[in-house]
């Protein structure tokens, strides 16, 4: 029994080093000036896409960023799933599919910006006005009749979270955590 704690121990210790390496390596590539910066790319985005991302995410794939996002036009009713390579902005893969039951809380909140005449970028910006910390995810959602941004953030302390209303252009204390 105790050569069982013991290894469950050492195997959980591992495991938890192998995680923070790994978040390890994001922020150094994030940090490293070599790509193009996840808030600068979302404006690229909005430039040269119709419709309003509704996510953002970062993915490594053997060794380099990858930013994938999904960008809800309303007028034609789709989702576009697009991938991106970080350090050029080249396009890896682009799909589109008409929007479903299961868009309807991100569509929600989209209607939101529209209404609101608000970008995904500019509330990223508002979001993180006193955060130096880099996105690994940024998402709208819509739950409790309230429209916000949720972000993922990294930072030499590691992951946190918030959430930011649309309407209001205020984190939601609630919903903030670390």
């Amino acid at each position: 029994m105790a050569r069982w704690l013991v290894s469950l121990v050492l195997f959980s210790s591992t495991g938890f080093s192998g995680a923070c390496l790994a978040g390890a390596s994001v922020l150094e590539l994030l940090s490293d000036g070599q790509n193009i910066s996840p808030q600068t790319f979302m404006l690229q985005v909005e430039k040269d896409y119709p419709g309003v991302i509704s996510e953002f995410e970062i993915d490594v794939e053997k060794g380099e960023l990858i930013y994938e996002i999904s960008v809800i036009d309303t007028s034609a009713e789709t989702i576009t799933e697009f991938e991106f390579r970080a350090k050029d902005g080249r396009l890896i893969h682009q799909r589109v599919e008409s929007l479903e039951a299961d868009d309807k809380d991100e569509l929600k909140a989209v209607s939101v910006m529209e209404d609101e005449s608000l970008t995904f970028s500019y509330l990223v910006k508002q979001a993180m006005v006193d955060s130096q910390a880099h996105i690994v995810e940024a998402q709208l959602d819509h739950d409790l009749n309230i429209s916000y941004l949720e972000l993922k953030l990294l930072d030499g302390n590691g992951k946190s979270k918030i959430a930011f209303d649309i309407k209001t252009q205020r984190p939601l204390p609630m919903l903030k955590w670390n």
